[in-house]
């Protein structure tokens, strides 16, 4: 039952206890909400009551969290429904993710369901969630409607303010980074939405016409850096072949001011980036649009694990070694984070294995694989030992200070060692994507 700190018209419950979620629960009480926190992982929830800090690479969650738990302003819950009877204001966001490259709306619809079996008249219902377009009216306000018998405008407001965050930054980026972009199923809904997000946005609100603009402007940020990374990848490859280094052409290329060529990488990970162009492909495809610059750019970025390998492979071969034991520097998706979601690193382990190739994987930051098959090693000087090659696939700023020598001691061998972030690039003896060095 809720604390008699809670006041339902001050109290926000946020639905989805992820890196998002959690993020955007610390902002709200510290902005001088109340806040239940929304899962249906209940070992998640256990942990975050009893105070234990599980969200340590994001600051200020934690102990928001603990100091809202001490002063009865937070708690954590798997009631659904409970938690929208308590609350005024519902936010949404809960993953949607894809089964066979297809969006899969199961979490979206169960959270919709618990609230609208606790919403009341007045209040206030936002997704967060990143969706296809069309979800926030086709699947949430009519999964409520028809499950509350209320109307979205003339009994409750609803609307889409999409999250924009960046792992290991999220509060800050909330309360003083972006601008929050908020839109409503009509007037009232809009205008409310927007007052409660300028309390915690410094740089305040950008108001859409329409509640599927904002839905599709946050896929659009994703499928700009999708297109970007492929052109990339492409570029890294193409000097390759030419045998001109694309990295010294990168940074000439981007003096220009209207010029931001991306790094290339061994795939594109996480949540985010290689999901929303499905989104939006299934979208385009119900409406017989078809998006190809959107699809050429999958299938480059998809491929990259498979070009990695492959030029991996190619080094032993030139240089007349046996590659027998790999070491994969890199789990997490993305730098200095512990988040493994969709991250490249696994296709590559797969691809390795495949060619009967022992593989060993280091990461500094991640505990718990998402995948039960591949286990991680926090020792760096563990996993190097007595392997062939390495393969660098996360920029992990503890690589930085790597080099030929120090990985060549720790592995008691002479390795071959391919860059695919171009962390090492400079470096003598290192193989770096994008260049024409062809081994020591």
């Amino acid at each position: 039952m809720p604390n008699d700190y809670m006041q339902r018209e001050s109290t926000v419950a946020v639905y989805g206890l992820g890196r998002v979620g959690a993020s955007l629960a610390a902002v709200m009480l510290r902005h001088g909400f109340s806040v239940i926190g929304v899962d249906v992982d209940k070992d998640k929830v256990d942990r975050i009551n009893s105070k234990e800090k599980i969200f340590s690479l994001e600051p200020h969650v934690d102990e928001s969290f603990e100091k809202g738990i001490e002063e009865g302003t937070f708690r954590a819950t798997v009631d659904l429904k409970w938690a929208s009877e308590a609350s005024k204001y519902k936010i949404i966001t809960v993953p949607v993710p894809l089964v066979l490259k297809t969006p899969d709306f199961t979490n979206i619809k169960q959270a919709s369901e618990a609230i609208g079996k606790g919403i009341k008249k007045g209040d206030v219902l936002i997704v967060e969630s990143s969706v296809p377009v069309g979800t926030t009216r086709q699947v949430v306000a009519k999964t409520v409607s028809d499950v509350s018998g209320l109307k979205p405008e003339d009994d409750y407001l609803l609307g889409y303010s999409p999250e924009r965050i960046y792992e290991g930054r999220a509060v800050y980026d909330i309360e003083e980074n972006y601008p929050k972009v908020v839109s409503g199923y009509g007037k009232n809904s809009l205008e409310e939405i927007a007052q409660l997000y300028s309390k915690v946005a410094k740089k305040g609100v950008i108001k859409m016409s329409s509640i599927e603009a904002a839905e599709l402007e946050k896929l659009a940020e994703g499928l700009y850096r999708d297109v970007n990374i492929a052109l990339a990848n492409e570029l890294a490859l193409f000097a390759q072949r030419l045998g001109v280094d694309f990295w010294e052409v990168r940074n000439a290329a981007n003096s220009q001011p209207y010029s931001n060529i991306h790094k290339p990488g061994a795939g594109v990970g996480g949540n985010c980036i290689p999901v929303y162009p499905y989104y939006v492909l299934h979208t385009a495809n119900r409406l017989g649009f078809h998006f190809r610059l959107v699809e050429s750019a999958r299938w480059v970025n998809e491929r990259m694990p498979l070009v990695v390998v492959s030029n991996f492979v190619e080094l032993f071969i030139l240089n007349k070694k046996s590659l027998r034991t790999a070491a994969i520097l890199g789990l997490a998706f993305r730098g200095d984070t512990d988040d493994d979601r969709l991250s490249p690193s696994y296709d590559i382990i797969d691809r390795l294995r495949a060619l009967n190739v022992t593989v060993k994987v280091h990461d500094p930051y991640v505990k718990k694989p998402s995948r039960s098959d591949v286990q991680v090693s926090n020792d760096l000087t563990e996993t190097l030992a007595k392997t062939d090659g390495v393969i660098m696939v996360t920029d992990h700023s503890v690589y930085k200070d790597l080099d030929y020598d120090k990985i060549a001691k720790m592995s008691g061998n002479d390795p071959i060692i391919y860059d695919a972030r171009g962390i090492l690039y400079g470096k003598p003896k290192i193989y770096v994507l994008g260049t024409g060095y062809k081994g020591p």
